[in-house]
């Protein structure tokens, strides 16, 4: 069993309020946490501004970083959420995850086109936090056309477009309030 240094108290469970930050971009991370419940927006910013939404998070995903290690993301709950400490031996596979998705992500925006980045961040969010409903899978999340853009790597007109393309196609419906359903056979994205 591994030992807690003298003097290093263990992180307690943290609730985090809708539309509060667990994490800030660049600020020092106490410690690593587990989802246990919620749903919360990973995203880095840049120096101008820009918003890159880099994954949402949900039960069981890694928020932090190991203790005293920069945050390069802004995590901020969605909807209200628990976070579950988590040791960084235990976390290991965790952060190997978000690497992956990390790496998969900067490929999407190096060689795939945005209507096919859009499409795929919607099958993963279906396949992730979806529901089937009767021609697809409804993904259960309020997403404006800037959660869109920045979830793409786009500008809010550019991902209007390439979403009403798919919603054209019928690979995509709009639902009211901002919801979707993917109509196509949802499953793991790769």
């Amino acid at each position: 069993m591994l030992q807690r240094p003298e003097g290093v108290e263990p992180l307690p469970l943290v609730i985090v309020p809708g539309g509060r930050s667990a994490v800030r971009q660049g600020e020092h991370c106490r410690g690593l946490w587990r989802v246990a419940s919620g749903v919360l927006r990973a995203e880095a910013l840049s120096p101008d501004g820009r918003q890159l939404v880099i994954d949402l998070l949900g039960p069981g995903d890694l928020v932090g970083e190991p203790p005293g290690h920069p945050s390069a993301l802004t995590v901020t709950a969605l909807r209200p959420a628990r976070l579950a400490p988590i040791g960084v031996p235990a976390a290991a596979p965790l952060l190997a995850d978000r690497a992956t998705r990390a790496l998969r992500l900067a490929c999407e925006l190096a060689w795939r086109d945005v209507g096919a980045r859009i499409e795929h961040r919607l099958v993963d969010l279906a396949s992730r936090f979806g529901r089937p409903v009767d021609g697809g899978t409804v993904i259960p999340l309020t997403l404006t056309q800037e959660d869109i853009a920045a979830l793409a790597g786009t500008s809010r007109e550019t991902a209007n477009r390439a979403l009403g393309a798919l919603i054209a196609s019928g690979r995509v419906a709009r639902l009211r309030r901002g919801r979707y359903v993917v109509r196509a056979h949802v499953r793991a994205v790769p």
